[in-house]
């Protein structure tokens, strides 16, 4: 099967750069239907566990004449002590047209000593894979074409829901700031999940690439969302823009609603303009001004247009005495206990209601 054919691909979008148009894929397709060359095929695994068990992508492989076991003894680049993830040495006499392999360790039986939920630690070894492959660029591998399966979703039994917004952000986001990468295609065999995988593609082009006919609110909805969130916390902001969006709901959040130079003045322009002001409670927003900013703009127009402000507690971090000021008589929704997704469908109904 021809990659770079149109026909061959559930969904393909083009993602504008500045070193030019790149392209991410979704197929349903065998491994070893490939006949056009990949510079790096992606697999994910146990903790240092490379077995080929049966309808696995390691057994693909090494039907085809590659031994991830084998490559895992000499590695080109070895991260995995520290960020579990590593890449292999160039790859001669396969049969498949895959030059190396790159790894991702996303399920690690050891004590978990950082304190992070599973979620954020399969966030943490994605975003640990695609620095790697920056690496690996700018030390003159080629990395031009990668293949991506659906990460996690086999045998290891991790939620999609943890891991299609985050590979995506990391896709588009590897995209735009790599020079040498042209396209990422995601192949699995699994026709439910590239389904999935297809849609939440469409939902991230939609948000990177938004219908806005005003700088403001567009739309029939008599709810007007402002959603304040840490930068760090990204990955939930898109998902629960997406959501609020497909369910008709007006949604506003920067940087995507942003189209002037003014930042400040959008910001403030947009919570006047709302009728519920969400913030998404985390460590990381804990930290951040610009959070307790908006949250203070936002009291100060309770009643004034806005009706409700709805914090999304997203882990067990007590609040500073700031926050508690602000937030500690508004009706909270935890969305610590997993799983994640089932908390956002939750909040959209608190805030539909």
């Amino acid at each position: 099967m021809k990659l770079s054919d149109a026909g061959s691909a559930l969904n393909r979008k083009t993602i504008q750069t500045m070193y030019g148009d790149k392209t991410i894929a979704v197929h349903v397709m065998n491994i070893g239907e490939l006949d056009e060359p990949l510079d790096i095929m992606t697999a994910s695994s146990f903790y240092y566990d490379y077995s080929p068990v049966p309808r696995s992508l390691m057994r693909s492989l090494r039907d085809g004449g590659i031994s991830v076991m084998e490559l895992s003894t000499h590695p080109e680049i070895d991260l995995r002590k520290t960020a579990h993830v590593w890449l292999s040495q160039e790859i001669h006499g396969a049969d498949l047209p895959i030059k190396r392999i790159g790894v991702m360790e996303l399920t690690d039986y050891r004590e978990n000593r950082t304190g992070q939920s599973r979620g954020e630690q399969i966030i943490a070894v994605i975003q640990s894979y695609f620095r790697m492959l920056e690496i690996a660029a700018m030390n003159g591998i080629k990395v031009e074409r990668i293949g991506l399966p659906i990460v996690g979703g086999g045998h290891q039994k991790i939620s999609l829901d943890l891991i299609l917004i985050p590979v995506l952000n990391e896709c588009v986001n590897f995209l735009k700031n790599n020079e040498h990468v042209k396209e990422i295609h995601v192949i699995t065999q699994r026709q439910p999940m590239a389904y999935q995988f297809a849609k939440a593609l469409d939902t991230k082009y939609d948000l990177e690439h938004p219908v806005r006919v005003s700088p403001q609110f567009t739309g029939n909805s008599d709810r007007r969302v402002f959603i304040s969130y840490s930068t760090k916390d990204k990955n939930v902001a898109d998902n629960l823009c997406a959501k609020l969006e497909r369910s008709g709901i007006k949604a506003w959040y920067a940087p995507r609603d942003i189209h002037s130079g003014n930042y400040a003045e959008a910001i403030v322009n947009a919570i006047r303009q709302s009728t519920h002001f969400v913030v998404i409670i985390s460590e990381n927003s804990l930290q951040s001004q610009h959070v307790l900013n908006e949250i203070d703009l936002a009291f100060n127009h309770l009643g004034k247009g806005i009706e409700k402000i709805l914090p999304l507690k997203l882990d067990e971090e007590e609040l500073g005495p700031a926050f508690q000021y602000y937030l500690s008589r508004q009706h909270w929704m935890d969305a610590h206990v997993p799983p994640l997704e089932k908390r956002l469908e939750e909040f959209l109904e608190r805030i539909k209601e």
